[in-house]
């Protein structure tokens, strides 16, 4: 008799845990929103984050159904849109200057766009399609590095003069991620780097917001009301959360106190009204979030699938793990958001369309036989003429481990 699986599928876990972030969202929109209610204020920005989470949705569920494959046929255009958008965003009128950066292209008071996010969702689309189709030609100096390093270097400098030196950096490190599994070696990106340390030091130590960051970083208390405050009144409600929080709507650092507390330090105010109890559960939601998402990978029939959800998947990883050691006072300040809890439209909006991506590897994977053999088992578990393992097989030991995981 056939054993029943009852294992819940990876998409099924997708879609939970995003689904109670998503709640823990609307809560802590809806309580740092009550600001303005006492003001005459009309809930605007709970208003604008319950639509772009309504979009969000549909487009999930759109993406969830197109095959992912087509994706691969669209990869150059998708990162030619997002270079035109790119280019768009930094005219005089077109381009929106918020905080001194000029990120955001409006459309109309509650909707608009940052070009940044799709270039981020359109770099992984495009890695993940080269690695496709020269998968033997990874570990070449040009063909493995070169060509597709260019092409990051290109949309990463489009981003960087917006500014936004934070999200061209996390674009490049997702790639050179991505790169480094698909085969180019290490040698090559190490030397890129070491390349780079001047040109680093110059945009970090040489722009003076910067460089307050980064010395706030090391002392925050040293400047408490000017580089320091972010982080200190991060701390302080953090720290009066205690175990189960002051409750829901009693946050006391939302009143004004914490600047942007429902986007970049949302996870500061969840930690205030909720405890530990509530940071923990978030963290567990996207450890669940990032296991089913390795599943996934595991389990890709091919390689654009592989590296496409790989791709999906460390960068939601990625992101909640700088937004929550920023707020934590672990690493220097950076407006990253925290993926599905953040409010705001283009972050919220293309994890979305991810998810969707993440979910259609998943399904169009379950409905392969079993008896089919995986990328993983095929195409990543061969050596090289060097007999050196690709670095592709080594993370499918690791997600292997993963994947099989039960309790």
């Amino acid at each position: 008799m056939k054993q029943r699986n009852i294992f819940i599928k990876p998409w099924h876990g997708i879609i939970y845990s995003i689904v109670a972030l998503l709640g823990f969202s609307l809560i802590t929109v809806y309580s740092t929103d009550t600001n303005t209610f006492g003001t005459g204020g009309n809930s605007y920005q709970y208003v604008k984050h319950l639509l772009w989470i309504g979009i969000g949705i549909l487009l999930m569920m759109i993406m969830a159904g197109i095959d992912y494959h087509y994706l691969q046929k669209f990869s150059i255009p998708i990162l030619i849109v997002s270079s035109i958008l790119l280019l768009l965003v930094l005219i005089p009128g077109v381009g929106t200057v918020t905080n001194g950066a000029r990120r955001w292209i409006r459309l109309g008071s509650m909707l608009g766009i940052q070009p940044s996010e799709l270039a981020k969702v359109g770099m992984i689309i495009f890695i993940s399609g080269y690695i496709a189709k020269n998968p033997d030609r990874m570990s070449e100096s040009v063909y493995g590095f070169a060509m597709p390093v260019i092409i990051v270097a290109l949309i990463s400098f489009l981003i960087v003069i917006e500014p936004d030196f934070g999200t061209a950096t996390f674009i490049a490190v997702l790639s050179f991620i991505m790169l480094i599994v698909g085969g180019t070696r290490i040698t090559f990106v190490l030397f890129m780097v070491i390349a780079a340390i001047p040109f680093i030091y110059k945009m970090v130590f040489e722009v003076s917001y910067r460089k307050d960051r980064i010395l706030s970083f090391w002392d925050p208390w040293k400047d408490p009301s000017g580089t320091g405050y972010h982080i200190i009144q991060s701390w302080i409600a953090l720290g009066s959360g205690g175990l189960t929080g002051v409750g829901i709507g009693s946050s006391k650092q939302k009143l004004f106190f914490l600047p942007e507390s429902s986007s970049d330090f949302i996870f500061t105010i969840i930690g205030e009204e909720l405890g530990f109890i509530g940071v923990m559960a978030v963290i567990s939601l996207f450890g669940l979030l990032l296991w089913q998402g390795l599943r996934i990978v595991h389990g890709a029939k091919d390689t654009f699938g592989f590296f496409l959800g790989l791709g999906i998947t460390v960068m939601f990883g990625l992101q909640a793990i700088i937004n929550i050691a920023v707020v934590s006072g672990d690493i220097p300040t950076k407006g990253i958001p925290l993926p599905f809890v953040s409010s705001g439209g283009s972050s919220l909006l293309f994890s979305m369309i991810s998810a969707g991506i993440l979910i259609n590897i998943s399904r169009q994977s379950m409905t392969k036989e079993h008896s089919d053999a995986s990328v993983c088992d095929t195409e990543l578990s061969q050596e090289n003429t060097t007999g050196r393992l690709l670095p592709g097989k080594i993370w499918h030991k690791i997600t292997s481990k993963i994947a099989n995981f039960s309790w």
